[in-house]
């Protein structure tokens, strides 16, 4: 199913392979779900990193994970019972919306697997805006990008193809960004973890 998706809107996902458990761990490791309410999780695809939050969480906290496909979230939703999980069929772009919808204001702890390197400039910047007046002065915001995307060369923007620093893009937002390659992953990522 994530493969067909994929296909179909390839510059929203920016991989036709799901998540491996490697990746999902690196991109949860700096969550501290000890101490962590409400969690917001962008672009759940087919729940593989989804199912891993859930395993972390503590009882009584909150996942909001949103995903632009409906096919995804239908998927989700009869995939992953679980009373602690709020999916919603939207763009990342209305986070603010969405989020105020559910009488949310703060989160504790923002996973994204959102294709930044794809997306209109003015589009992931208001994304980041929003998840950076979202997070609680100790909350932590993990993304992660392809490693080929990071990796472009500068001419070949002269052929279409986006040219895109993730690093020096959030750095915009967030006071804090680290950064740690994943090579098991198909295709290889890295993973970015930013602080207010």
């Amino acid at each position: 199913m994530f493969f067909l998706e994929s296909v179909r809107s390839l510059t929203v996902t920016a991989s036709l392979f799901p998540s491996s458990r490697v990746l999902a761990s690196a991109l949860l490791q700096p969550v501290d779900f000890h101490s962590a309410d409400i969690i917001v999780e962008l672009g759940s695809g087919t729940g593989v990193i989804t199912a891993q939050i859930l395993r972390r969480m503590k009882p009584r906290a909150t996942l909001y994970a949103i995903d632009i496909n409906p096919i995804f979230v239908a998927h989700v939703n009869h995939r992953l019972r679980d009373s602690r999980l709020i999916l919603r069929h939207g763009d990342a772009k209305h986070l603010g919306t969405i989020l105020r919808g559910a009488g949310i204001s703060r989160a504790d702890a923002v996973i994204s697997s959102l294709s930044l390197t794809w997306m209109h400039e003015q589009d992931r910047s208001s994304i980041m805006q929003q998840v950076a007046q979202l997070l609680s002065d100790r909350g932590v915001l993990t993304q992660y990008q392809y490693l080929h995307a990071c990796r472009i060369p500068g001419w070949a923007s002269a052929l279409g193809v986006p040219r895109f620093r993730g690093d020096e893009f959030l750095r915009r937002y967030f006071s804090q960004v680290g950064s740690e390659s994943v090579f098991w992953n198909l295709p290889p990522a890295v993973v970015y973890t930013c602080r207010p």
